[in-house]
C-alpha cells in the first residue's frame, strides 16, 4: 500500500511541470442564450407562434361547431325522434374525439416542429463553434448546462458564437 502510493505521489510530481506549462484556452457557450438571442432563434420562435396561433384558430372552429350541435341537441333534444336525437348524440361524440384527437396532433406539430428548428440551429451553431474554436485556438468549447456549474465570464463565447450567427445566418 505505501509503495502504490509513493508511486502515486511521483507520477503527480511529474506530471506537475507539464500541466503548468501550457495554459489550454477553453471557452463556454450557453446554447439556449444563443437560440434565444440570435435572429434566426427569434425568427424561429416567431415561426413557431404563428403555427400556434394557426392551430388554435383550427382548433377553436372545431370547438364553435361542437358547441353549436351540443346546443342544438340540449335545445331540441326533447322533442327530436329518437333516432334523430341518438344520431346527434354520435355526431356530438364524434366532434368530441375529433377535436381532442386534433388537439392532440396540433401539440405533437408543436412540439415536432419546435425540435426540428431547434435541431438545426444547434447544428447550425456546432459549426460556427469549430470555427470561433479555431480562429480563437481554444482547447476546448464546453456547453453550459452539461455539467459545468460554473464558468467566469472571460471563457464565456456566448456573445461571440451570436454575433457570428447573426452575421452568418441573420435574417
Amino acid at each position: 500500500m505505501k509503495r502504490f502510493i509513493h508511486v502515486l505521489v511521483a507520477a503527480v510530481l511529474l506530471a506537475a511541470p507539464s500541466l503548468g506549462a501550457a495554459a489550454e484556452k477553453i471557452g463556454v457557450v450557453d446554447l439556449q442564450r444563443a437560440v434565444s438571442e440570435t435572429k434566426e432563434g427569434v425568427a424561429a420562435r416567431a415561426d413557431i407562434f404563428k403555427k400556434t396561433e394557426q392551430l388554435n384558430s383550427e382548433l377553436k372552429s372545431i370547438q364553435t361547431d361542437f358547441e353549436k350541435l351540443k346546443a342544438e341537441l340540449e335545445k331540441d333534444g326533447a322533442s327530436l325522434k329518437v333516432d334523430v336525437r341518438v344520431d346527434k348524440e354520435r355526431q356530438l361524440q364524434q366532434k368530441s374525439r375529433d377535436f381532442q384527437k386534433r388537439q392532440r396532433d396540433a401539440q405533437d406539430e408543436i412540439k415536432q416542429m419546435e425540435a426540428d428548428l431547434l435541431q438545426k440551429l444547434v447544428n447550425k451553431f456546432a459549426l460556427l463553434m469549430g470555427k470561433i474554436g479555431d480562429e480563437g485556438e481554444y482547447s476546448l468549447i464546453i456547453e453550459m448546462g452539461s455539467g459545468v456549474r460554473y464558468y467566469g465570464k472571460n471563457v464565456d463565447i456566448t456573445p461571440v458564437l451570436i454575433k457570428k450567427a447573426d452575421d452568418v445566418y441573420g435574417k
